[in-house]
């Protein structure tokens, strides 16, 4: 069965709630999972609170592949492609369709011209997975918590 919404895209605009507006991720979840099938809904949660949970981590992959950061309106995209590396990294969405599903998103947020930067970002990724990861294992991202913290945990330990 068809579905009218694409995922990934309800997804993005729940992470952007949170980082850009502030918001709860809690309190935003239950109004994007209104129109939405039952199944769906604890995807939705799993990509949410999967993203964010590993938003340094993600964070740091974007960073080395692209030139450029994804400022104002196209900023919903950057969440987008977070979306789209938590699947690959994380979920048991076989590659192909988190792929297809995360490109299929920029159209849903009425970005089509940007599809292609998404495919290209999470296809880069997919070559350089091994490569990213092995870098990212020698990174204080890696440890998951915010550059902040871990300043003042280092300040403290000997």
């Amino acid at each position: 069965m068809k579905t009218s919404y694409n995922l990934r895209s309800i997804a993005a605009k729940a992470i952007a709630q949170v980082l850009d507006q502030g918001l709860s991720l809690s309190s935003v979840i239950p109004e994007l999972q209104k129109n939405i099938s039952d199944k769906d809904k604890a995807l939705l949660q799993e990509l949410c609170f999967g993203t964010l949970r590993t938003l340094p981590q993600l964070e740091w992959i974007i960073q080395q592949l692209m030139d450029k950061p994804l400022k104002g309106k196209q900023r919903i995209l950057h969440y987008l492609i977070m979306v789209g590396l938590y699947q690959l990294l994380y979920t048991r969405v076989p590659a192909h369709a988190a792929l297809a599903e995360t490109v299929n998103g920029a159209i849903a947020l009425k970005k089509p011209q940007l599809k292609g930067l998404i495919n290209g970002v999470l296809r880069q990724f997919q070559r350089q997975q091994d490569v990213l990861m092995e870098r990212f294992q020698n990174n204080d991202s890696r440890y998951l918590h915010p550059s902040w913290l871990l300043t003042r945990i280092k300040k403290r330990l000997p």
